[in-house]
């Protein structure tokens, strides 16, 4: 039996529970999933881990909820963040508590030198999991072709090492209400160049998860060309497509690698709460043979939400070439304890143009958007219309961010900004308190474009992004103590909207 810290060895101790302890060197440092997160988030880590072994019931950042119950695997890691070659406990104690479902971690404090990365997934053939047994409300499915069956009959169904056929989709969108259902395994989608959802899921009071080591793999590399949905061959625009999914529902510790596309699409819904994701596309930052030297995956937007209220989006990891989360419509949505690498940040948007342009009462809170394009931003569509009300953008940390560390900006365009702000899309009740990090030397600290008569009550605080090599640029005075690295160029007035 294994220990993984003083403070266990502390409870055994303290309960009268006899140990005999000795040490053993453990073989060197492997870079597996674990190690590349406490890596890359290695700001985080670092205070994290310093602290592992000293407190009780440590609270596990975001990016390593997957491992919470596996101590082994947080120890290891820590060790190796430290550069140490890991040593492992070993007591005849015969049995430890199991670790306690981690909580929200707070803002990182310090930053370190950023590197880029590649993800290594966890084997699944590493877990063994017992077969279920059949009941009359359980259905235990290893091969496509049963799927449908299994949904129209059972309301616990587990996928075991599914292989998707081309132009097929695995179909979950009528699930009976109350039912769980359970990734196990590989599950692989082969290639077809059309436009279709891979996954599609509906129902009531559901619950999508994985078991341990499971991988949702996309075969995103067979379609990637460098142009996402904005041309190219024809592709899978969304990996999942959550659509009239309501109730009380979730969909939680699931790995899901290469995707085509966008991962999540999420609409028409309500009261769905979405943690323990990780999305890894990194393998798309590298170009193929068709992506004419850009990186291959495009568009690979990690949450997309419109029309759909009170939902949570937690606890999770994203890695990808788009906007880590965006909400297109809706209300009531927190997104929270986010960790985002390579993204275009944390978005609101883009609004306009669409079946539903409003956005309100929205919350983006403690989470950390790494190596991307835009931080904290809000983005409106030139020449559309629509509403923007109450969002909060608080507790997020941005590093090496290369556009826009905070964006608020109506001239929106997929090709491009025009640099022409238009007043169809109203802003009101906008409120950034602490973000803080760093732009790039080819990025902007800050940039703020308003229609002339389209914003309203912008309150920023406690703001500090430092680095940007393209001066800053304000022309709506917000309120707050916010300076905009001085840059201001007042072209606006606020109206009542």
């Amino acid at each position: 039996m294994r220990i993984e810290n003083f403070t266990t060895l502390l409870a055994l101790a303290t309960a009268g529970q006899a140990a005999v302890v000795r040490e053993r060197a453990a073989p060197a440092c492997t870079k597996d999933a674990a190690l590349e997160l406490f890596e890359l988030f290695d700001f985080v880590a670092k205070p994290f881990c310093s602290s592992y072994t000293k407190v009780p019931s440590p609270t596990v950042p975001a990016f390593a909820a997957r491992w919470s119950k596996v101590p082994a695997k947080i120890s290891s890691a820590c060790t190796c963040l430290n550069g140490r070659k890991p040593t492992v406990v070993v007591t005849s104690a015969s049995s430890i508590a199991p670790a306690s479902t981690p909580v929200a971690t707070s803002t990182p404090a310090s930053s370190s030198a950023l590197v880029s990365f590649a993800l290594v997934s966890e084997s699944p053939s590493a877990v063994v999991t017992a077969t279920p047994t059949p009941t009359a409300d359980a259905c235990y499915v290893t091969a496509y072709s049963a799927i449908l069956a299994a949904t129209a009959s059972c309301t616990a169904i587990t996928l075991d090492g599914i292989t998707v056929p081309g132009n097929s989709t695995l179909d979950l969108s009528k699930l009976k209400t109350g039912t769980k259902v359970v990734f196990k395994g590989k599950t692989f989608w082969e290639y077809f160049d059309a436009n279709y959802p891979l996954i599609k899921v509906g129902g009531t009071n559901l619950e999508i998860t994985a078991a341990d080591g499971a991988v949702l793999d996309g075969n995103g590399q067979s379609w990637w060309d460098g142009l996402g949905s904005n041309g190219g061959i024809a592709k899978p625009n969304h990996f999942i497509e959550l659509s009239k999914v309501l109730g009380s529902s979730s969909v939680h510790d699931i790995y899901i690698q290469n995707y085509p596309v966008h991962c999540f699409s999420i609409s028409n819904s309500a009261g769905i709460d979405i943690y323990h994701i990780t999305l890894n596309n990194s393998a798309g930052y590298t170009p193929n043979n068709r992506s004419n030297g850009l990186p291959a995956s495009h568009n690979s937007d990690g949450f997309d939400l419109a029309t759909t209220n009170d939902t949570k989006v937690r606890d999770s990891v994203v890695i990808n070439q788009d906007d880590c989360v965006a909400v297109t419509s809706g209300n009531n949505v927190l997104v929270t304890n986010m960790y985002c690498n390579g993204s275009h940040g944390l978005s609101i948007g883009s609004i306009g143009g669409k079946g539903n342009n409003n956005v309100t009462n929205i919350s983006f809170t403690n989470s950390v958007v790494l190596n991307a394009e835009n931080g904290a931003r809000i983005k409106t569509n030139e020449n559309t219309t629509g509403f923007i009300s109450d969002i909060l953008f608080e507790n997020i940390r941005v590093e090496k961010i290369s556009i826009y560390g905070i964006d608020i900006q109506q001239d929106y365009l997929n090709g491009g900004p025009t640099g022409n702000p238009t007043n169809g899309v109203f802003i009101q009740n906008i409120v950034m308190r602490n973000i803080t990090g760093t732009a790039t030397d080819k990025g902007r600290d800050y940039y703020i474009l308003c229609g002339s008569s389209s914003c309203r009550n912008i309150t920023i605080n406690d703001v500090d992004i430092t680095g940007g090599g393209v001066p800053s640029l304000c022309n709506f005075q917000t309120r707050g103590n916010f300076d905009c690295d001085g840059k201001w160029n007042i072209t606006t007035s606020e109206e009542t909207v």
